[in-house]
């Protein structure tokens, strides 16, 4: 064997592993390259179902933001019907025809006689002439009367305000039933 076929046998040698070694680290290289798609498709799809989760818990903190606002303002708005009726009512009584209103004084007196020996009586000025023989002190109230038994220990309030307010107290949760279903 002559040099020349030593040499080429050397270089068809090197040429083979030089090509073996091309081929083995082109697989490498193919199977890295998989393996980084591979992990970026994973990220990817984390990312995008984190992002999904993000937008869902977003959207359900704004639904819930939102509906208690309506419920804030629709509370609000029904608060202000009822202080309105309630205003409706108050500015009917302080115009009550004379007719009614003695009516009203009287059935008031009667009730506080059966509460309390009634010695001193309060009324407005416009509701003192009916309250005939009792000699009532005025004061600053729509109607109705403020009864005192004679030590001034015991008193029972009938004043259209004190009425109200206690009709508005016991009677909220009804009236907002009958007033919105």
């Amino acid at each position: 064997m002559g040099l020349e076929a030593v040499k080429e046998e050397i270089l068809g040698n090197a040429k083979e592993q030089a090509n073996s070694l091309l081929a083995e680290g082109r697989r490498e290289a193919s199977r890295l390259i998989k393996d980084a798609e591979k992990k970026i498709e994973e990220i990817k799809s984390k990312a995008e179902e984190a992002t999904k989760k993000s937008c869902e818990i977003i959207k359900r903190q704004e639904l819930a933001s939102a509906d208690l606002e309506i419920k804030k303002i629709t509370l609000e708005t029904k608060k202000q019907i009822i202080e309105n009726l309630f205003a409706e009512v108050r500015r009917k009584l302080e115009s009550l025809d004379d007719k009614k209103r003695d009516g009203y004084l009287k059935k008031l007196i009667e009730r506080a006689k059966k509460d309390i020996e009634v010695s001193f009586v309060y009324c407005n000025k416009k509701d003192s002439k009916f309250l005939k023989g009792i000699n009532p002190e005025e004061i600053n109230i729509i109607g109705g009367i403020i009864a005192e038994n004679k030590d001034r220990t015991i008193r029972v309030d009938y004043t259209f305000e004190s009425m109200l307010q206690s009709i508005k107290e016991n009677e909220l949760q009804n009236m907002n039933k009958i007033t919105f279903g």
